[in-house]
């Protein structure tokens, strides 16, 4: 039980930023999989950075005895250099919360055959990250838990899947990126990066319920490698033709006809759901912090 436990605050903070990298597959391909050999390197470093951030914004919540991450950041700097970090953090959140409603949307849109799908997805969505708020962020690990285990088991199958990927929209890849380290290892930062500031409210949050800042780093280092490598193997298996798709994930899963379409389906919206959901409490929490006073 107390191993279980220990996985819960990994859980929530990789399912905060599921929405940056699972949805579609295109992600993927953008951060990782155009770079080529180079990919496997870049995972590697991602996860690195994300492991390290979200460990430093733990244990410094810890320190301070901050419940989010807005408090945290009055705790740490002044009045004005916290005001100006909520704010690029609140304007994070708010381009999150877009994107994850218009991707729950155009989800709904594709597989409900009824008028008005996507609003009705979108609401849908919205209700959901609204009902999962309700006391705080508590049930954002139930949300990790079939992100974690779902992602690793679609993807692990798309990879493993031998069968040929019927790739709809034809062209000549061509990959400018293709095997330079370099560029893998600048787009790898900048996924970790933005990964973890989503998740940051999370890991502010769930930090205390932790055994120690370094542990849950190393959690959440591996349950995003784990899954990065399946997406990205499942990605290197469609073909580099699959590169220059929209929905690379799509293509993949219409090898499996209609279960694998509304598995797809199901996957990414649920990824973005937990995005979503995390979004929102950032905000909520953002709208909830008092600054401390100031001093004469």
């Amino acid at each position: 039980m107390m191993n279980r436990q220990r996985w819960r605050p990994a859980l929530a903070i990789v399912a905060a930023a599921a929405g940056t990298g699972f949805a579609s597959g295109r992600e993927i391909v953008c951060f990782f999989s155009q770079t080529g050999r180079a990919a496997w390197a870049g995972i590697g470093f991602a996860c690195l950075v994300f492991a390290l951030l979200t460990g430093l914004t733990a244990r410094e919540a810890v320190r301070q005895d901050a419940m989010s991450f807005p408090e945290l950041c009055y705790r740490m700097l002044g009045r004005r250099a916290a005001r100006a970090a909520c704010a690029l953090y609140g304007l994070l959140l708010a381009v999150a919360c877009v994107v994850m409603l218009r991707r729950a949307g155009e989800t709904a849109a594709i597989a409900l055959p009824m008028e008005h799908a996507f609003l009705w997805g979108l609401t849908a969505a919205l209700l959901l990250a609204l009902l999962f708020n309700r006391n705080g962020l508590r049930a954002l690990p139930l949300l990790g838990l079939p992100v974690v285990v779902l992602g690793l088991l679609f993807y692990a199958a798309l990879a493993l899947d031998t069968g040929p990927v019927r790739v709809y929209v034809r062209g000549d890849a061509s990959l400018a990126l293709e095997d330079s380290v370099p560029a893998a290892l600048l787009l790898a930062l900048a996924y970790g990066a933005l990964s973890a500031c989503l998740a940051a409210g999370a890991a502010a949050r769930f930090g205390r319920l932790s055994d120690g800042p370094a542990a849950l780093g190393a959690r959440c280092g591996a349950l995003l490698g784990a899954l990065l490598l399946c997406a990205n193997a499942a990605i290197v298996r469609g073909g580099r033709a699959l590169l220059i798709q929209a929905l690379p994930t799509v293509i993949l899963s219409a090898r499996w006809g209609l279960t694998g379409f509304w598995i797809c389906a199901g996957f990414g919206y649920l990824c973005a759901v937990a995005t979503l959901t995390a979004a929102l409490g950032g905000l909520i929490d953002l709208m909830r912090a008092v600054p401390p006073p100031q001093r004469c």
